[in-house]
């Protein structure tokens, strides 16, 4: 049965994100953190199956291949960061593991997709109209990149993981190519996604984003050193401002141009930010020529378009910036539009996009055959893994 909306959730839902963002984060913050971090170390935070306040729930099939969840705290293999993204002293390549989860209505709408678990309903998020109103979705991100290197995270949050030491490109599904080692991992960002009709006419989501600066001295509790990036409710379709971005920052740059992004740049807390595309917002870890909608809005099985616009082609080559098709990635799509036409969305839910890709090359692979699905114009579908981390300063399609 459907779940009702949480207090603590109708209680976010009342707050108006365009005008207070910052209380509506705040909102969203304390619950995401309740019963998962107090009286805990920070190593032994968010086991959610301890949590006694609320359910949390994850998404299946993340355990599978090269890059899949590593066993103390679930963690999946993201994107590299590569020099400068984080600041200017950080002068090698790093890489980024997370975790992510979601709350009773959002475990609701898994549950349909995967109520037969040797069948997965891929049309079920479509029928259903989407993640239901009052979803949350919270993710974790950790990297491996020294103190020494990103300054601001000094005073770490920091948990063991069984992970890669630095990116390598995900090979074939399945097989163990790059060795793990045990070691501390940062928290470094904690993105969130809020199912608000409010937003319905940009799409249905609020997204937001905070970075972890330990540097702050005013917090006993080290989770409260969590500092707001931003809010954003839309992907502002027409804006090509600032296409440069701020791939290097030395300081948070903003586009005044942006109806549909709130930056948190005043804040003297905030370390300096690269932000995304037209400097809408992106998360440190994440790509410099992307957004958080951006990437989610690409979330579709089978996953025929990468999620990140410059992976695209056009006449042969990587898209540019300059390329009409470009702005495809930046559509206010809703909770039951396509990216492509030919795909069934999830709904802004990658986790559960990649968690049906997974299963399908699994049960491929036990049943030596391959499905039609699997195949798009005569090529395989698309893996998300490894896609979302910043491009190289020197080496972006927008690149002052």
């Amino acid at each position: 049965m459907k779940p009702a909306i949480e207090p603590a959730v109708a209680k976010i839902l009342t707050i108006d994100y365009t005008k207070d963002w910052r209380p509506y984060m705040d909102a969203v913050l304390d619950y995401v953190l309740e019963g998962n971090t107090e009286n805990r170390s920070v190593g032994d935070a968010f086991y959610l199956e301890d949590n006694k306040v609320r359910r949390w729930y994850h998404v299946p099939w993340q355990q599978w291949g090269d890059d899949g969840r590593e066993g103390l705290h679930g963690l999946t293999a993201e994107g590299p960061v590569f020099p400068q993204v984080l600041s200017p002293l950080q002068t090698h390549q790093w890489q980024t593991y997370a975790v992510g989860f979601y709350n009773s209505l959002g475990g609701y709408e898994i549950g349909r997709v995967w109520a037969d678990p040797n069948n997965p309903r891929i049309d079920a998020v479509t029928r259903d109209g989407g993640f239901p109103v009052g979803t949350v979705v919270a993710k974790l991100l950790f990297t491996t990149t020294p103190v020494s290197e990103a300054p601001f995270l000094s005073n770490p949050i920091e948990w063991n993981g069984y992970v890669k030491l630095a990116y390598n490109a995900p090979g074939p599904t399945g097989l163990p190519l790059t060795p793990r080692h045990l070691t501390s991992v940062r928290l470094i960002q904690v993105d969130m996604m809020v199912r608000d009709e409010r937003a319905n006419a940009t799409g249905g989501w609020v997204f937001g984003t905070w970075v972890y600066n330990g540097r702050q001295t005013k917090y006993a509790d080290r989770w409260r050193n969590l500092v707001p990036v931003g809010l954003m409710w839309g992907n502002d379709p027409t804006v090509t401002s600032h296409a440069e971005g701020n791939p290097a920052p030395t300081r948070t740059e903003t586009n005044p141009d942006l109806r549909q992004t709130v930056i948190n740049a005043n804040d003297p807390a905030l370390p300096p930010m690269h932000l995304g595309f037209g400097l809408r917002l992106s998360g440190p870890n994440d790509n410099t020529l992307s957004s958080c909608k951006s990437c989610h809005s690409a979330a579709q099985y089978p996953a025929i378009s990468p999620i990140l616009p410059f992976l695209g082609q056009k006449d042969g080559r990587p898209l540019r910036c300059t390329d009409p098709e470009w702005m495809l990635w930046f559509r206010n799509l809703g909770p039951t539009d396509t990216f492509d036409k030919q795909t069934q969305t999830t709904d802004n839910s990658l986790q559960l996009s990649g968690s049906i890709a997974n299963f399908i090359t699994a049960r491929s692979m036990r049943e030596g055959g391959l499905y039609a699905v699997q195949y798009w114009k005569g090529r395989p579908v698309l893996s998300i893994y490894g896609e979302r981390g910043a491009m190289p300063a020197n080496s972006a399609p927008c690149s002052k």
